[in-house]
């Protein structure tokens, strides 16, 4: 069983005449839902690739990145194929390809900026933790106060552990600090979209007497569309966790065909990691909101899942970096 940052890990293959380079990877079987891995962590390889592919330029920040699924990808192997379309003075966009089998799997539109915060007097355009306008931290208990609740079936504690906030679970919006269990493990920028896509679906929320909750348990949901925004870079002050997040999740719409529903998430900074640590006067003030995401799911019987994850698993499941 790999850590996610050792499963999100990417490696130069080759560069091109143009400009492009291809980054190899392998999508880890730890991190799979059912047979197929999960949305935001194969999205998140997207991302380190080209974070990696931006590392010498002035704009190494992702900004933010919109991406289509367009086939279930596998475990194993697959290449990353990364391309600068527009250098500009301050911002780069890139597009980038999950590639596996010579089949492209997910497509990806991406902008690279620079995060650094002005120095103060500068002008600097944004809210104060004081301001009134300013968005509050939504969460509503200290990660301190707080046990595991939880670990997802497709993963073992050992690797992922969830907390819910009871307070809004009574409201029917789910709130979740997610951290992983490994003391070695942290929280990178190219993992965002791994907790961002590391929620429970609508139709799971809903009671039993609403026709869409019918068979949600055992269900597969794709994610269709998906896009984040990065808003800040992680933390490097002691005052904040580096192996948790706070995770927000809303979703107010669902449709045909298959439960077709919407989700917005936001992750914040957490002050501890869950059961660690004392809430402290005005901890919710001091968190910052790290991305927002956005995307588009829909509700499969979990046997397409199993179709699709085990196509060419006899091809993929051995294959090494």
């Amino acid at each position: 069983m790999t850590a996610l940052a050792k499963a999100l890990e990417v490696g130069l293959q080759s560069k091109c005449d143009d400009g492009s380079c291809v980054y190899a990877c392998e999508l880890d079987r730890t991190w799979t839902i059912g047979a197929v891995p999960q949305g935001g962590y194969s999205l998140g390889v997207l991302v380190e690739a080209c974070t990696k592919h931006m590392s010498e330029s002035p704009h190494m920040d992702p900004i933010h990145v919109s991406a289509h699924f367009l086939h279930a990808t596998n475990v194993g192997r697959g290449q990353v194929h990364v391309k600068i379309v527009k250098t500009g003075s301050i911002f780069t966009n890139l597009v980038a390809n999950l590639v596996q089998q010579g089949q492209t799997k997910t497509v990806a539109h991406l902008i690279f900026g620079n995060l650094s915060p002005q120095p103060p007097g500068e002008g600097r355009k944004i809210f104060s933790p004081t301001s009134p306008y300013a968005r509050r931290l939504p969460l509503t208990i200290h990660p301190g106060s707080i046990a595991p609740s939880f670990s997802r079936p497709d993963w073992t504690s050992e690797h992922v552990q969830f907390s819910l906030d009871d307070e809004l679970l009574a409201r029917n919006d789910l709130e979740s600090p997610t951290r992983t269990s490994s003391k070695s493990d942290r929280v990178k920028v190219f993992a965002l979209p791994f907790f961002a896509d590391s929620f429970v679906p609508m139709p799971m929320l809903l009671p039993e007497s609403e026709p869409a909750n019918k068979g949600a348990p055992y269900s597969w949901y794709p994610t269709i569309t998906m896009s984040v925004e990065f808003k800040a870079r992680l933390p490097s002050s002691e005052k904040y966790s580096d192996r948790t997040v706070g995770i927000y999740c809303e979703s107010r719409f669902l449709h045909e065909p298959h439960a077709r529903h919407n989700a917005r998430v936001e992750l914040w900074t957490a002050p501890s990691v869950t059961g660690g640590g004392e809430p402290a006067e005005g901890w919710r003030e001091r968190q910052y909101c790290l991305a927002i995401a956005d995307q588009m799911c829909l509700m499969l019987p979990m046997e397409i899942n199993t179709r699709k994850g085990s196509r060419d698993s006899t091809k993929l499941s051995g294959s090494k970096l």
